[in-house]
């Protein structure tokens, strides 16, 4: 053999055992796609329903949502009802109500007022009655003492009178 049928011959071998190893490659390749292939088939079987699932529950909280915000606004314009009924009721009551509190309170003060003397005018008029007395009686007699201390009494006793009834009044 010559030099070139050598070569040649290295050659052809070193091409067979190439293609040998490149069949082995290819074959491990086509196994693992063939793996893969069944493991994204059997994937794709179980996720296809869970994506069902997903996609229905996406559903049914949009619908839970959208009915929730329908209560809201409903909740919320009978809140604002709510409120106006009761402003007009507060001012359609309120106005009359403060009025009669104001007028029984004043009906009040005047029928106690009434009830109740004021002993600064009963003094008063004491006073000037006593001394209409004693410029008729100083014609005629003298002052009567006794006449003058019951009247400083009676004026004592009228002005702590007049003093505890401004305390509660207060």
């Amino acid at each position: 053999m010559s030099g070139s049928q050598v070569v040649g011959l290295v050659f052809a071998v070193a091409v067979v055992v190439g293609a040998c190893f490149l069949a082995l490659v290819l074959v491990r390749v086509t196994e693992l796609l063939l793996t893969v292939k069944g493991t994204l088939s059997t994937l794709t079987a179980a996720a296809l329903p869970l994506l069902e699932q997903a996609e229905q529950a996406a559903k049914t909280g949009n619908e839970g949502m959208v009915k929730v915000a329908a209560i809201t606004d409903n909740i919320q314009a009978v809140t604002d009802d709510v409120s106006a009924v009761a402003a007009t009721a507060g001012a359609v009551v309120g106005g009359p109500m403060v009025k009669t509190a104001k007028y029984s309170l004043s009906a009040r003060r005047i029928i106690t007022s009434r009830r109740a003397p004021d002993r600064a005018k009963q003094v008063k008029a004491e006073l000037a009655a006593e001394r209409r007395g004693r410029r008729r009686g100083a014609r005629s007699a003298a002052p009567d003492t006794a006449t003058a201390a019951a009247t400083t009494t009676a004026m004592a006793t009228a002005t702590a009178t007049d003093k505890r009834r401004s305390r509660r009044k207060s």
